[in-house]
């Protein structure tokens, strides 16, 4: 088989070939390229802009540097590097502490920076921050902070907690704290020993309380709380945190933790921050006593008004056996030749008549009462109510009975005939 190319024709296809193989004659190194891009960000940005981002992480190493993101509704929609150089570093963070309490800085947060656009060729593009508005970060946790407290005014359980009787006493408690915390250190100082004495019993939860994992955390733990409250009923749940930073006692501004804890079925008492401190779960709880310390004071003082009301019952108690006791045998000697077996009697009822005196004031704490089988019935301001004829119609009562609690409207009182 010949080749049917004629000789001109393969000369022109070989040059073909030689002129495809060569290089082009004009390109850029890499380094003239970036070069350019950089000139066009600077030209297109030729001085300082406002953004608004997210902090997704921070490395500390004398310079600062951090991963801004944007998020939209399916995700990051922009992600870049930003450096806030030690020159600016310690003026950015002092201005930032001074306006949020002490909070520094870190992944979470929405902040407002200032700064300039750059681009290196070898290091690639930054944000180079100058300057910081911290009311923006400030301004944005307020607003997610009332978002929050309205759903749960329009799910009707902002103030369900609040709705239960204040303990008077307390003898099975659930604690959520950090672990090791100088919190809660301050806090099982004033209450082991009551646990050492066994007139409380304490089941200590840990979570965390800062960071992106707090809300998930400390869910998990009024979980677990709830999961105790099952088995034995609790008195109380505490949920305690030393102070801090607005921004760090923020991430406790969580819906469904505050969900959990409005409706818990024990009281809940807060002692979170500081007095000037203001949470969420603050607002829902039961009890808020502003810092561990004070919330320790708190079951403290309650368990020791409970000891001396039982105490002075039981030297009530006393001096009346005392009298009937002296009464009964006055009696005896007096008759003792003529009716000494009526005496004997007599100091046998006496004897009874203390045994019933001692069971009937070791029966009344509203307490046993509740577990017999009857119910409390309180008015609105949570007052009690003990006569029909101080009902009216439409008023809503509260039924506590010794396993929670029912709201009621009365439709009609009926009088005694």
């Amino acid at each position: 088989m010949t080749d049917s190319k004629s000789p001109a024709k393969k000369k022109r296809a070989g040059r073909k070939r030689a002129e495809a193989a060569r290089p082009p004659e004009h390109f850029l190194e890499l380094s003239e390229l970036l070069d350019y891009v950089g000139q066009v960000i600077a030209r297109g940005v030729p001085g300082g802009v406002w953004v608004r981002a997210e902090i997704a992480s921070l490395t500390d190493r004398r310079h600062l540097y951090l991963d801004l993101v944007q998020a939209g509704e399916s995700g990051e929609v922009a992600k870049c590097r930003a450096t806030v150089w030690a020159r600016e570093r310690f003026a950015l963070e002092a201005k930032f502490r001074g306006a949020t309490g002490g909070a520094a800085l870190g992944a979470g947060l929405k902040v407002l920076l200032f700064g300039t656009a750059e681009f290196h060729p070898q290091y690639g593009f930054s944000f180079n921050v100058l300057d910081i508005a911290p009311e923006y970060t400030l301004g944005d946790a307020a607003l997610r902070l009332e978002a929050m407290r309205a759903e749960l005014v329009a799910s009707g359980v902002y103030g369900l907690n609040r709705l239960l009787p204040v303990p008077g006493d307390f003898a099975r408690v659930a604690v959520i704290a950090p672990r090791e915390a100088a919190g809660l250190g301050d806090f099982r100082r004033e209450t082991d020993p009551l646990e050492a004495a066994g007139l409380v019993e304490f089941h200590y939860l840990e979570a965390t309380f800062q960071g992106r994992e707090a809300g998930a955390s400390l869910l998990r733990a009024v979980q677990a709380a709830r999961a105790l409250h099952d088995q034995e009923p609790l008195d109380a749940l505490f949920v305690i945190r030393g102070g801090g930073a607005v921004t760090d006692l923020a991430w406790l501004n969580d819906l469904p933790l505050a969900r959990a804890l409005a409706t818990f079925p024990a009281p809940v008492v807060t002692g979170l921050g500081h007095a000037r401190d203001d949470t969420l779960p603050d607002e829902v709880a039961c009890v808020r006593t502003d810092t561990p310390s004070k919330a320790a004071a708190y079951l403290v003082r309650t368990v020791v008004e409970a000891a001396a009301q039982a105490q002075e019952a039981a030297r009530t108690i006393r001096a009346e056996a005392a009298r009937v006791l002296v009464e009964a045998r006055a009696a005896a000697d007096w008759a003792r030749d003529r009716a000494r077996t009526g005496a004997v009697r007599r100091l046998d009822a006496a004897d009874a008549e203390v045994d019933a005196l001692m069971r009937q004031a070791l029966g009344l704490t509203p307490q046993r009462t509740l577990a017999r089988g009857y119910a409390l019935v309180r008015s609105a301001a949570g007052q009690p109510v003990t006569r029909a004829a101080g009902v009216e119609a439409g008023e809503r009562l509260t039924l506590e009975w010794s396993d929670g609690t029912v709201t009621v409207q009365v439709d009609a009182p009926r009088p005694n005939p």
